[in-house]
């Protein structure tokens, strides 16, 4: 039996709809044989898996992981890690700072929102939404939007919402530069992957050029297949991605049936994705 693999998802840990113990299930029932959870800037769901629930991945190759979000000027940059040791105490620091930072951003995007588009958010609801455990994003707040009856679905709450005035306040906040979501990865051990490259809004030349750089860096893979980049977008990376002797990576970034509904995991969007195969894998196995 060919090797199905989603090396790309989200649990209720971050902005995804399942638990952890939920993915394991459904990647089972899809015959999903190595999968990877990589919450946004958070090891917690990972840890919870191991602690709790160890006896789900029997049969299941589970490689441990974190997508962390990396402070660009334009479009958006987030690097995988991939077999990491999620109980580094310099990596759980540095996400702790990151999530204290993000509330903070959190809550003054309620503001400006509520400024920018005459909405309101009561206070018991926003007090209710920072009591919760997980790493917060603005998928939490269009969550929030859809229980108050200001939009039918997170991807109406973000067109709507939450696009403008997050661009207003993106360059406030310190964040985590692509060098050190680099350097953390690599000190838990793990190895680093520019995730979705379709996100960073550069030509194929200025990609080969910030790659190169970033693998100075320590980079060491591309994400070339995910659910939101097409055929052509996937035989350009596959070429540059090969052309500069990085690792092949790939995964359908799935969250359920809220936040993105329009991603099943492993078969990405209307099944344009089903991974047999990525070099990266190869590597882990030595």
């Amino acid at each position: 039996m060919d090797e199905f693999i989603d090396l790309h998802m989200h649990s209720t840990f971050s902005d995804g709809d399942k638990t952890p113990c939920e993915l394991v299930q459904i990647a089972r029932e899809k015959g999903i044989t190595t999968m990877s959870l990589t919450d946004h800037d958070t090891v917690e769901g990972c840890k919870n898996l191991f602690t709790h629930n160890i006896q789900m991945l029997e049969g299941v190759r589970f490689i441990p992981g974190v997508e962390l979000t990396a402070k660009v000027a334009k479009g958006r940059m987030h690097i995988l890690g991939y077999a990491i040791n999620v109980y580094d105490q310099t990596l759980n620091k540095r996400l702790q700072e990151e999530d204290h930072e993000n509330r903070k951003k959190l809550l003054t995007l309620i503001h400006l929102v509520e400024n920018d588009y005459g909405l309101t958010f009561p206070k018991e609801e926003v007090d209710r939404l920072l009591e919760q455990g997980h790493n917060l994003g603005r998928p939490d707040l269009a969550k929030l939007c859809i229980k108050l009856g200001y939009a039918n679905t997170v991807s109406e709450a973000f067109e709507n919402y939450l696009i403008a005035p997050y661009e207003k306040i993106r360059g406030v906040y310190k964040g985590i530069s692509p060098e050190e979501c680099i350097s953390l990865i690599l000190g838990s051990g793990g190895v680093p992957v520019l995730a979705h490259p379709y996100t960073l809004e550069l030509s194929d030349d200025e990609l080969t050029s910030l790659l190169i750089d970033l693998k100075a860096k320590g980079l060491k893979g591309v994400e070339v297949y995910h659910s939101s980049q097409s055929l052509e977008e996937r035989r350009r990376y596959l070429e540059i991605a090969r052309n500069l002797d990085l690792y092949v990576s790939g995964g359908s970034d799935y969250h359920g049936p809220i936040t993105k509904p329009y991603i099943e995991m492993g078969y990405g969007k209307n099944n344009n994705l089903k991974i047999k195969h990525l070099s990266l894998l190869d590597h882990l196995s030595k």
